[in-house]
Formats: C-alpha cells, sequence, structure tokens
C-alpha cells in the first residue's frame, strides 16, 4: 500500500487557499543535512536523502512524495512528484491523459486534439540506480528544491507546462551500504575502497541488467511505475563512469541502431541530447562528449527498456571521483571518449577538459546544467513532445498490422509452467497484453492447442515483444563490446511460434502471470516432479527439506521424472556450500538469486572457513561462482581493506578443496573458476577458445546452443538447449591415451552444437567452440568436479540452464 505525503493547502473563509510556500519558508537541502551540498568526503545516506524529501513534500504544496514499494531489504522506495499546486490538483486527469497517449487505440481526430490540450509532458528523472555513482542522490535534492521554489527559468515553467517525477534513488540499499563503508573508511589507509559485499542484494552493478528480465524489486517498482501508472514522455537516467576521460556524455548515442526502436523517438533523443551540448557549452562547462561509448543496440538497460515502450530514453554519464573524494586529474592522464582517436576537440567532443580538481561538487553541477537544458527543451514545445509520443505508439500499433510477425504464441505444451509464468510475469509488468486462445488455433498451417498464450503485435508495446522475442543478427562493422543477443524464449527455454498471419481463434484476456497456466495441462501425476518444470525442481528441494526420499528416474516411461519414495536414493538434502569472497561478486550473487528463488539451501562459505580445512564436516559440495583464479587464491590486496578481509583461498585453501574432492565431495565451477579449478586439480583439458589456435574468436555475450548428452545427469533435458555465451569457455576432451595414462574419467554432459552454434546474437568464427564440451564431469579420488564453461545463473536470464546447476548440485 502506497503513503502519501502532500502539503495540505489551509482553507479560508469562502475556501480561499494560503499562498504558495515561499522560497524561504522552505527548508534548504544544506540547511536540512546541516552542510553544504557535495562538500568534499560527505556523503548522504537514505535517512537523509528521504527525510529530506518528505521534509519538502510537507512544505511546500508543489510536491507530492509516494512509498511506492520496498526495497529488497525492506527500505522505503519513494516516488517524488514536482509541478503547480493547480497540476497536482488535478493529477489524475494528467495521468489518465498519459496513458491515452500511450494506447492511442480508437482515438479520432476530434479527441485526439483534446487529449494534447489536456495532456502535459511527464518528465521522469531516476537518480543512483548504481550506488558507488555518488552525486545524483545529492542533485536530486537540490533539483526538487529548486522545482518547488524557483521563480527563475526553467524551473518555474517546468512547474506550469509539465510534471517532473524524481525517484530519489533507486538503489537505496546500496546507497546506505556505500555511505556506511566510506563513513568508517575515510580518512584511513583503505578511504574508497570497495565493499566487501555487493551494494545490491542479488545483482551489485547488473542491476541495470535486469529491466526485461525484471527479477528484482526495485527494477519491478519503476517498471509498474512507467507502464501501469505514469506513462512518462521523457526518461533521464542520472550516471557515472570512470574518471579519466570526457567529463559528461550526453546522446545521441553511437551506432549500431536497433531496428526496432522508433525513429521519432531516436530522433527526439538526438534533440535533447544536442541541445543540452549547445545549451552546456555555452554555459562554460568543458569536457561534455556526445556520440561516443554507449550505442542503441541491445534491450535490458535502465534508459534502453523505456524506448522500446515509446519513450525517449536520456542517459547522462558523469566523470567520477573517489567516492566523495576529489581525483586531481593533470592533462597528460586523461584518455580520450571511446571512439575517439584522441583527447583533443571533435565534433563530438568540441571542447576538451584541461584536466585539474575534479569533485562531487562539479558533478552535481554538469548534472544541474543538463536539468536546464532538459526542461528548458521540454517547457518551450511542450505539444511537441506529446505528439512525439502519441505518434511513436501509433506507428508501433500500425507496424502489428502491416509487418511481420503479427502475433506470437506460446503453446501449453510448453513443458516448463514456472518459466513460462515467469515469461508472462515479465511481459504483463511491461505493459504488454496478453491472450489465450479459447480454443484450438489454426495459423499458418499449423495447429496448436486451446489454452496457447498469444501475444499480438498490433499493440502499443508490440515492439517490445518483438525485440525481445526474435532473434539478434547484430549487423556488419565493428563487433559489439558486450550483449548481442537476448533472445528471452530461448534463454528461458520456453518454446514461442511467429505468427505471419494473425490468428482467429476465440480469446479472452490473461490478467496474470498464474492465469496465464489456466489453459496449461497440469504437471505429472501426485508423487513425481518433473525436472524440466522449476515448479518440479522448487518441490523437489521442498520434499527433500521436509525429510521425502526421492528417486530420479534416467530412463524409461519416466525417465526425467523425481519419484518420491521411501527407497529412494536422494534420502536428503545435500550440504551446499556456495563460496563467496570479500568482495562484490555479481556471478556470486546471481547464484544465490537462483537458489534462493527456487528454495535452494546453502550456507555462504567464506576464504576462513575454507582454509581452516577438514570441509567435509560441513559441505558435501562446493559452489564456486565465476571468479578470477587471481581473485580466487589472492582475494583483496593487503593494505586495501582492514585485515581481517585481507587475502584469498591461498595455498592452504586450494589444497583443503582438493583434499575435500579427493575424499568424497564434489566441486562445482562456473565461468572463470571453471578455469582455476583445472589448474588446481591438474585436469588434462584445453579450453579452445584461448591460446594461439583460437585464432579470431569473439563471442562477448550471445545465445548459443547446446546439445545434451546421453548420460543419467541429463535424462529429462531437451533435445538442445540455449545457453549465454559470455566470454565463456569451451573445452576439447583428452584423447584416449591421455585418459588411460590420467586414470580419471571425463564425461561431456553438454556440448556446443556442431553446427550452427548461433542461436542469437553475434560470434565471430563459431567453429572454435562447435562440438565442444560446455558442461563435463571429472572424477577425482573418491569425489567429482563439475565444469561449467559458461554461467548457467547468468543475470538471472538463463532460466533454461537454471536446472543443469541444480542436477550438478543434487544428482553429481
Amino acid at each position: 500500500m502506497r503513503s502519501i505525503l502532500l502539503s495540505s493547502f489551509v482553507l479560508l473563509g469562502f475556501g480561499c487557499a494560503l499562498p504558495a510556500a515561499t522560497a524561504q519558508s522552505v527548508t534548504t537541502p544544506e540547511a536540512h543535512l546541516g552542510r553544504p551540498l557535495g562538500r568534499d568526503f560527505e556523503l548522504a545516506d537514505w535517512d537523509e536523502v528521504s527525510g529530506y524529501f518528505q521534509a519538502l513534500a510537507a512544505e511546500s504544496p508543489r510536491v507530492l512524495v509516494e512509498t511506492v514499494g520496498q526495497t529488497t531489504e525492506g527500505r522505503d522506495f519513494l516516488l517524488a512528484t514536482v509541478s503547480s499546486e493547480s497540476n497536482l490538483a488535478r493529477l489524475d486527469e494528467i495521468r489518465s491523459a498519459a496513458r491515452r497517449l500511450a494506447d492511442p487505440r480508437g482515438l479520432d481526430g476530434p479527441s485526439r486534439e483534446a487529449l494534447l490540450a489536456e495532456a502535459l509532458p511527464i518528465v521522469f528523472v531516476s537518480i543512483a540506480m548504481h550506488s558507488t555513482e555518488t552525486a545524483a542522490p545529492q542533485f536530486g535534492l537540490e533539483l526538487a528544491h529548486r522545482l518547488a521554489t524557483s521563480n527563475e527559468e526553467p524551473y518555474k515553467s517546468a512547474r506550469e507546462r509539465a510534471v517532473v517525477l524524481i525517484a530519489p534513488c533507486l538503489n537505496p540499499d546500496g546507497l546506505d551500504h556505500v555511505v556506511s563503508w566510506y563513513r568508517e573508511t575515510v580518512g584511513t589507509p583503505y578511504e574508497a575502497s570497495g565493499l566487501l559485499k555487493l551494494y545490491q542484494y542479488y545483482a551489485g552493478h547488473d542491476n541495470n541488467r535486469d529491466w526485461f528480465m525484471l527479477s528484482q524489486n526495485e527494477t519491478r517498482i519503476v517498471t509498474r511505475l512507467l507502464y501501469g501508472e505514469w506513462f512518462p514522455q521523457i526518461y533521464w537516467d542520472v550516471h557515472q563512469q570512470g574518471s579519466n576521460n570526457e567529463r559528461f556524455f550526453v546522446p545521441p548515442f553511437r551506432d549500431p541502431l536497433n531496428p526496432n526502436l522508433d525513429p521519432g523517438v531516436i530522433g527526439g533523443i538526438a534533440q535533447l541530447g544536442t541541445r543540452a551540448l549547445f545549451d552546456m557549452t555555452r554555459e562554460g562547462l568543458t569536457g561534455v562528449s556526445t556520440g561516443v561509448t554507449y550505442d542503441m543496440w541491445w534491450n535490458g538497460g535502465n534508459r534502453n527498456v523505456p524506448v522500446r515502450h515509446n519513450i525517449i530514453g536520456l542517459l547522462t554519464e558523469a566523470a567520477s571521483v573517489r567516492i566523495a573524494t576529489p581525483v586531481f586529474l593533470p592533462f597528460d592522464r586523461l584518455g580520450a571518449p571511446r571512439g575517439l582517436g584522441g583527447y583533443a576537440p571533435s565534433n563530438r567532443f568540441p571542447a576538451p577538459w584541461p584536466g585539474g580538481w575534479w569533485r562531487l561538487r562539479d558533478i552535481i553541477d554538469y548534472e544541474h546544467a543538463f536539468a536546464r537544458s532538459l526542461l528548458g527543451s521540454v517547457v518551450r514545445e511542450p505539444r511537441l513532445w506529446l505528439e512525439n509520443a502519441l505518434g511513436a505508439a501509433e506507428r508501433a500499433i500500425e507496424k502489428g498490422v502491416s509487418d511481420t510477425p503479427r502475433a506470437w504464441i506460446i503453446p501449453s505444451t510448453n513443458p516448463d509452467r514456472a518459466a513460462v509464468r515467469r515469461l508472462a510475469d515479465t511481459l504483463l509488468l511491461g505493459g504488454v497484453e496478453l491472450q489465450a486462445a479459447t480454443t484450438e488455433i489454426e495459423a499458418d498451417g499449423r495447429r496448436w492447442p486451446a489454452g496457447s498464450l498469444v501475444i499480438a503485435r498490433a499493440q502499443p508495446y508490440g515492439q517490445h515483444v518483438k525485440d525481445l522475442f526474435e532473434v539478434q543478427r547484430y549487423p556488419e562493422g565493428d563487433p559489439p563490446y558486450d550483449v548481442a543477443g537476448w533472445t528471452l524464449p530461448l534463454l528461458m527455454g520456453v518454446h514461442r511460434v511467429e505468427l505471419v498471419t494473425e490468428p482467429e481463434v476465440a480469446l479472452r484476456p490473461v490478467t496474470s502471470a498464474v492465469d496465464a497456466l489456466a489453459g496449461f495441462p497440469d504437471g505429472p501425476s501426485a508423487g513425481f516432479h518433473a525436472s524440466r518444470d522449476g515448479d518440479g525442481w522448487r518441490a523437489v528441494w521442498e520434499r527433500l527439506g521436509a525429510g521425502q526420499a526421492l528417486s530420479f528416474h534416467a530412463e524409461g516411461e519416466h525417465a526425467g521424472l523425481f519419484e518420491e519414495s521411501a527407497e529412494g536414493d536422494l534420502a536428503q538434502l545435500p550440504r551446499i556450500g556456495l563460496y563467496a569472497p570479500w568482495f562484490g561478486s555479481m556471478d556470486e550473487g546471481w547464484a544465490r538469486y537462483v537458489l534462493d528463488s527456487f528454495g535452494v539451501p546453502y550456507v555462504s562459505v567464506r576464504n576462513e572457513m575454507i582454509r581452516a580445512g577438514r570441509l567435509a564436516d560441513f559441505l558435501d559440495v562446493l559452489f564456486v561462482p565465476s571468479i578470477s583464479g587471481r581473485q580466487l587464491e589472492r582475494g583483496r590486496e593487503a593494505g586495501t581493506v582492514p585485515p581481517d578481509f585481507e587475502g584469498g583461498l591461498d595455498a592452504e585453501g586450494a589444497a583443503a578443496i582438493e583434499e575435500f574432492v579427493r575424499g568424497g565431495g564434489t566441486l562445482v565451477a562456473t565461468g572463470s573458476s571453471a578455469g582455476w579449478a583445472i589448474e588446481l586439480f591438474d585436469l588434462p583439458l584445453e579450453d579452445t577458445t584461448r591460446g594461439p589456435e583460437a585464432g579470431d574468436f569473439s563471442c562477448p555475450g550471445s545465445v548459443v546452443r547446446t546439445v545434451p548428452a546421453a548420460h543419467e545427469l541429463t535424462a529429462g533435458l531437451p533435445d538442445s538447449l540455449a545457453v549465454f555465451f559470455s566470454r565463456s569457455a569451451a573445452w576439447e576432451l583428452p584423447d584416449k591415451q591421455t585418459l588411460e595414462e590420467d586414470g580419471r574419467t571425463f564425461v561431456s554432459l553438454l556440448d556446443y552444437a556442431p553446427t550452427r552454434v548461433l542461436a542469437s546474437g553475434w560470434i565471430r568464427q563459431p567453429e572454435v567452440i562447435a562440438g565442444k564440451s560446455a558442461w563435463l564431469r571429472a572424477s577425482h579420488g573418491a569425489g567429482a568436479v563439475h565444469l561449467f564453461g559458461f554461467r548457467p545463473q547468468y543475470r538471472g536470464w538463463s532460466q533454461a540452464a537454471f536446472q543443469l546447476l541444480f542436477r550438478a548440485l543434487l544428482l553429481r
């Protein structure tokens, strides 16, 4: 439930209101904090930030503050709305008009004009998603105060001619963690050192990779606000980047351009960013770049997904300080913005910064300069931005009528009900309309059963669906530096069908993720749990925890099923340990997310616990997520953190792991840690993606196809399975003679497909990994080592691969 704090009008006599609070009567951020804003070595924590917004709403009738949800760790997530008193009085009408602009189906000419006359532009300012980017929370305080009190432009007109939404912090949990650690270490040798943990509980910095999967509380809250409640026309994502290049990046973005993005939206991004470059340069600010570093290809970021929803998505990136510690940068340490040849004037970098001191207050000042430019552009031509959003929605709907595909089907024969439910949830939360067929579907010469889900493209967010559901083919030219493919049904293991023609079938609206499965057949009969279904795995962990023994059928009519049986060979839960270093590991965080989501019990295992030896006293399985060998062995360097957190596994811990496996334990290593395990156990394996024979192989982030081997551990898997390959590994198994000399057994459980290995995205020289092992099991003494060349839990996206991890942890 929401709580709302809104300054009330005091009514006098015949309903007259007291005048709005003056600037003098409204507390300034400096007065609230008791110090200058942006002062060196000083940060504001969430109590200070949220307390100021609540005080501002209590003192100004132009500010409304709502608690719109709870963060992952249980803090209030706030949204501030700033506009004139008269606009706030008709806020429901303004929101209703914005909703209608976002979905103009059925609008005729007169109603279109009336809607444009009634609506106001809505600008959403997204602050401090990344908690080590520390200037924005204080910038937000000052921006809200200026919008509420200043009679200067553009603030006065912004109140009268627009509505500004400010999310004071997209990650309040992380803000507190970063501020607390900085306050603890400032003035010590550890000042501005990295946290001992992730600043977002599961995702850390990857919280800006969650905007199509919507796995985290904070992401889900903002998504609901954007596509279910407010429907802004402009979204500004405020960020910081490294310290040594440009001082401030503004759009437009560099190529490549995703073809699913509306040209009017892309043009609007360019217009607002170019005007900001002009305005900021006129103000005398140097070091502003544009058209470099950041592209418009991939989906999943905070400013990317709104663009697929017909919203102008803006990103700014300010050069960072060391948390709140100023930095001195002489000219010869400054580097060119990515994509430029040198640190010199350019059309994309017209006035380089000369070097010198760079402080927290400088970042705030640059962010204010962009805010002034943005608000000025919006209020000078408010109707332009409303028409632009309306036109983008109309074009998206028209594409669903005139282009292909016309629709998508998710057949009710999909075996993984949990994956379908999760996919339906992310689509519904993202504002997409789903329907279910009440009769059999006939389309494109094929038949699909009743109960199947149908997603029509002719809807406002049809392009968003297309971008998630189609196979990506990265354009020719420079190779991608990050994610090139993300086809969501492939990653989730959900069968989807593209339709060239619109199906003729009776449909009903789908109202929730649970409702999406109403027409799907039930799972296995009582006492059985399917390994192909995430719900089956949840039941397996739950039943084992309750003391119910299980058997896993590797063959026969029940192949791939768990059966509850008193004689089952799986009689209890394995004691699982998840390695957790004394720094924020995103892969460890995503591993926790997957284990927690499916009810898998585990303990976090630190370096000192492993160095103590005798791991079998408390573990059956040790899971080491993707961490480099150097980080595993050495950990954090002496002098960079307090002594309790220095070091890594060291030789002592590595030896303890070897002894644990040799004595009968199981090690599961994914990604980079698999390479470390190969060295530790002296396994005769060659990673074909590295070394001279790899040639020019490259695959920085794409979906690839794998093929399971015939083995009891893979029973019930599909004929092929998509996994995410992000600078991953592929192994050549040893030849027969080497195996005989080694004496250990090696079984490849999953190979990269021998042909057509790329499923979606980009890969150079796919033959380097084709047919090579992606997941293998090697014996060592009485125990086993499971090596995954990829990361099954990657960013919480790869739901189809979660079961592979579970098999390694349980079946071993």
